[in-house]
């Protein structure tokens, strides 16, 4: 039986080498909502600090690139390098959730929506982030658990 949940918020995020996209899920763990667009340059450390001040979460997900084969992607390793810079200046556990197809979820939702690819790249890459946090939040709530 899945374990119980501890109340409180939990970010999401969609690496890249450009952007990165945040999502971030209310204290119950029920919606997860978009939050941001960060720069991925010098100033997204301390853009990142000041929004984890203020939001205190639970644990950070970020999206893990894999074929649809299974194995490990190009980027994954940049994932893998991002993910360690991270721990050493966040205090929360830092999880790396399989985001296969969350981009293009996230395209198919901008399409549906009538938006242009133009239009839509910060809100694509929170979309993504959105994708990847919900599926956190599945297996958090799962027999499986996240790590």
């Amino acid at each position: 039986m899945a374990s119980e949940i501890t109340r409180g918020r939990r970010i999401g995020l969609d690496f890249g080498e450009v952007r990165i996209g945040l999502s971030i899920s209310d204290l119950d763990s029920i919606l997860v909502s978009p939050l941001a667009t960060l720069t991925n340059d010098e100033k997204f450390k301390s853009n990142f600090k000041k929004i984890l001040a203020q939001n205190m979460p639970v644990y950070i997900a970020i999206g893990w690139p894999i074929h649809l084969s299974g194995s490990l992607s190009a980027k994954s390793q940049s994932v893998k390098d991002f993910a360690a810079a991270l721990k050493s200046y966040v205090d929360v556990p830092i999880y790396l959730i399989d985001e296969r197809l969350t981009t293009t979820d996230a395209y198919a939702q901008m399409r549906d929506a009538g938006k242009s690819m133009k239009q839509s790249k910060e809100i694509i890459d929170q979309l993504a982030a959105v994708g990847i946090l919900n599926l956190a939040l599945s297996l958090e709530k799962s027999d499986k658990g996240l790590g």
